[in-house]
């Protein structure tokens, strides 16, 4: 009869109906881990809103166990301050002899046992400052009639008149070092040196002084000519970006580090063009980098490359909290991912400290050489997230770039040397307007370089920009 339903249409309709619930199930579970998600997100703000003693980058998660302050037992080098020499000793005072016992109470004449020395090191009130006084004949050419001044090393060719007092190589070399160095800004370094050598200076002579410093054709620019060349001869080199503005438009400032240099560059954009621009066209090392798309372009196609596991491991972690989020397994996937990740780092530490030798280490690399083939060479995943995360990785695996290191112990797994060169520029971005143009980025990048490779070699900064100076 017309309309009738046999029983496979009955069981049909029981499936999809089944099919239809097990489906509305899954989006209830998953707006209510959402739900849940947001009201913590809600709280938090609320909290932070009312509470006005909270740091300002605080992440209100404490560590379990964190480290006591203070040195590490056995690590660095522990020392008394040593007393000064006696030619160094300009003034002596004679401590008056005690009479009374501070024990017992005693009051009376007390005997002699020895003499004792003590030392304090202070600013001058009228502060540390040398001037010297330079006398410059002029003469008057009897045949022109032109004036003909005096030279000296010292002395620039047109200090004379309102400008005939400057500041020393040395004053110029400390003021650079304190700004790039221990990062105090431009406008607080007047007030900085009149507190503590009493000399004064304005913040547009500091300025003036750093654009002439780093001028073109000037030592300093060659100088940071031969950086970019022992650059492009490393056989490892570090890259990494953070923002930066030029003359208020947003720009990029990029960090380039081996083992013993470090530069600074200011682009207004951020391709393959401005790093070719530092290491060349046939870089032969091997660039340490995050997955920015950048590095994938093609003019990078035969650079050997070694990406970032502290990012990877990052990305895995974002994956495996979207996976909790919607109360399913697919977070155990990307739990995987980023421990092999972290068994690399583990793994390259433990070389290095001579925890294990060179053999060791290869077999050790070939286990988690597999695992990692296992984690990416599979069927496509159910969970988008994890799917486009193996995607993205297995196109790296591919190319030989998640783990060079590896085949090349000398080769660090993480890009966290770039990232620590990048902490000072960042706060220098927070604390200033960052650069009012081309030349005043250009001046700070130069100086920057000089001055950060100083420290990694562990030169004095002050010494090398006297140098530099002529």
């Amino acid at each position: 009869m017309a309309g009738t339903l046999t029983e496979g249409d009955v069981l049909e309709i029981i499936r999809q109906q089944t099919e239809r619930f097990e489906q509305l199930e899954a989006e209830n579970h998953a707006l209510r881990a959402e739900n849940t998600r947001l009201k913590k997100k809600i709280e938090e703000l609320e909290r932070k809103r009312h509470s006005k003693y909270a740091a300002p980058f605080s992440r209100e998660t404490r560590k379990a166990d964190p480290q006591p302050p203070g040195r590490r037992a056995g690590t660095g080098t522990f020392t008394y301050k040593t007393p000064p020499e006696p030619g160094q000793v300009q003034a002596t005072i004679s401590v008056s002899i005690p009479n009374t016992c501070t024990t017992c109470g005693y009051t009376g004449e007390l005997v002699f046992k020895q003499m004792d020395k003590a030392w304090i090191t202070d600013l001058k009130a009228e502060g540390a400052r040398l001037i010297t006084e330079y006398l410059v004949p002029v003469m008057i050419c009897p045949v022109c009639g032109q004036k003909v001044r005096g030279e000296h090393a010292d002395l620039a060719p047109d200090q004379c008149g309102a400008t005939a007092h400057r500041h020393g190589a040395r004053l110029q070399a400390v003021i650079q070092t304190l700004r790039h160095e221990q990062g105090i800004p431009e406008r607080h370094l007047p007030r900085v040196l009149e507190l503590t050598t009493g000399i004064r200076v304005t913040q547009g002579a500091i300025n003036q002084a750093a654009v002439r410093l780093a001028a073109d054709g000037r030592p300093l620019a060659v100088q940071i000519q031969s950086l970019e060349a022992q650059l492009q001869a490393a056989p490892y080199v570090h890259h990494d970006d953070t923002g930066w503005r030029m003359n208020g438009v947003a720009a990029w400032m990029s960090a380039f580090l081996s083992a013993d240099v470090v530069l600074y560059r200011a682009n207004p954009q951020h391709t393959n063009a401005e790093v070719r621009a530092v290491l060349g066209d046939h870089f032969a090392g091997t660039l340490v980098t995050d997955r920015f798309k950048v590095y994938d372009s093609r003019v990078f196609a035969e650079m050997v490359q070694q990406k970032c596991l502290a990012h990877l491991i990052r990305n895995a972690d974002e994956a495996a909290e979207q996976g909790r989020a919607c109360l399913g397994r697919g977070y155990l996937y990307a739990q995987r991912l980023g421990q092999v990740f972290r068994d690399g780092i583990r793994l390259h530490s433990a070389y290095h400290e001579g925890r294990i030798n060179r053999q060791e280490y290869a077999q050790q690399g070939e286990s988690l050489t597999l695992r990692l083939n296992q984690l990416l060479n599979r069927p496509p995943l159910k969970t988008t997230t994890n799917e486009r995360l193996r995607q993205g990785l297995m196109k790296q695996h591919l190319r030989g770039r998640l783990l060079y290191f590896l085949l090349d112990p000398k080769i660090p797994p993480t890009n966290n040397a770039a990232e620590r060169a990048l902490r000072s520029v960042v706060m220098a971005r927070k604390v200033s307007q960052c650069s009012k143009n081309l030349l005043g980025a250009t001046t700070y990048t130069r100086i920057k370089s000089v001055v950060e490779t100083a420290r990694l070699r562990g030169e004095d900064p002050v010494a090398v920009l006297m140098a530099l100076r002529r």
